[in-house]
């Protein structure tokens, strides 16, 4: 009767551990379709008007053209202080494939920015840049 039961026992480990690697390859496969997803995406900026206007806010939509669910980001403001690039949070953990940013031009000159969405895929950081350049109006 002890023999019968470990020999159960010892089936149902087997079992354990053959579910166990089946679980870690699906993982691994929904990951990398995940990860694929999202380096094969683009980042879209959609201005509100034609041309910036100094000194003021001037609204951008940003969206990742896509119908599937994307992962949680992290979206940041990328700016450079002499050599140093500076990375200002302005999203995290957003889960909506669009948003919102609002660019105040500091002079006619201040014509551009970037920023960088981050996606946290476990072990991997997937980051999506995006830049703006526009005309100033006067």
């Amino acid at each position: 009767m002890t023999s019968c039961k470990n020999k159960k026992i010892e089936e149902l480990n087997n079992r354990i551990s053959e579910l166990e690697t089946i679980n870690l390859k699906l993982r691994d496969s929904i990951n990398q379709s995940i990860y694929m997803r999202i380096i094969s995406s683009e980042l879209i900026g959609i201005p509100n008007k034609n041309n910036l206007i100094p000194n003021k806010p001037n609204k951008f939509t940003f969206i990742f053209p896509s119908i599937q669910k994307f992962p949680e980001y992290s979206v940041y403001r990328l700016t450079k202080n002499g050599d140093e690039e500076i990375r200002e949070l302005l999203y995290e953990n957003h889960k909506e494939s669009k948003f919102e940013f609002n660019f105040i031009p500091k002079d006619d000159k201040d014509n551009s920015f970037e920023l960088l969405t981050e996606f946290d895929l476990d072990s991997i950081i997937v980051q999506i840049p995006g830049k703006i350049d526009m005309s100033i109006s006067e």
